[in-house]
């Protein structure tokens, strides 16, 4: 598995924001084990939409709006629930 940077960014902002702050931290720690590819953008959820409209692959994501939209474009999904 690997995480984009824009998720990593996203993550980051969210690590200072009050009741995101420990959700956000977890996750960061989670994913500081992976390998990370660079994608820019200010927004994760679109970064990755645009992303797997160009290259295909697999999501690995809780949020229903974004599996719905990668499903829509012939993507697969790994859910966490």
């Amino acid at each position: 598995m690997v995480v984009p940077t824009v998720v990593l960014n996203e993550l980051k902002r969210l690590a200072n924001v009050k009741n995101k702050k420990q959700d956000a931290m977890t996750t960061l720690e989670f994913a500081h084990n992976m390998k990370s590819i660079s994608i820019s953008g200010e927004f994760a959820d679109k970064e990755i939409t645009e992303y797997v409209r160009k290259h295909r692959g697999m999501v690995a994501t809780m949020d229903k709006e974004l599996k719905s939209n990668i499903k829509n474009l012939g993507g697969s999904i790994l859910s966490f629930s």
